[in-house]
């Protein structure tokens, strides 16, 4: 009997991380079809808020970590390069991370408040 392979570690973190997965395309297929899979979409939205509070934290931790790569960057001089690109890779996840929070805000209040 053939069995499923076990997920691995990166597609754990996107099903965590990214809520995406949960929902269904409403573009495709007859009327019937989009209203089912509308209402699905609604039923789930309860579990974005969850997303936004992971993001939140995670962002956080990342402009801490930005602030402390740049505090480093001064006071460790010979290591300069390392932690300005430290800077910058925390300061990408971050823009990266709100712009991903606003996405799910949006997609929350729509599935919301959108009859």
């Amino acid at each position: 009997m053939p069995t499923t392979p076990e997920p691995g570690l990166l597609q754990l973190l996107y099903l965590y991380f990214i809520p995406y997965w949960l929902f269904r395309d409403v573009s495709r297929g007859d009327q019937m079809l989009r209203e089912q899979n509308y209402r699905y979409n609604r039923e789930q939205r309860k579990y974005l808020p969850g997303y936004l509070l992971k993001w939140a934290i995670l962002c956080t931790l990342l402009l801490a970590s930005h602030q402390l790569a740049k505090e480093l960057a001064l006071q460790v001089p010979d290591w300069e390069q390392l932690f300005q690109l430290w800077t910058l890779f925390s300061g990408i996840s971050f823009a990266v991370g709100v712009a991903l929070m606003s996405n799910i805000m949006v997609a929350w209040s729509f599935l919301t408040f959108i009859p």
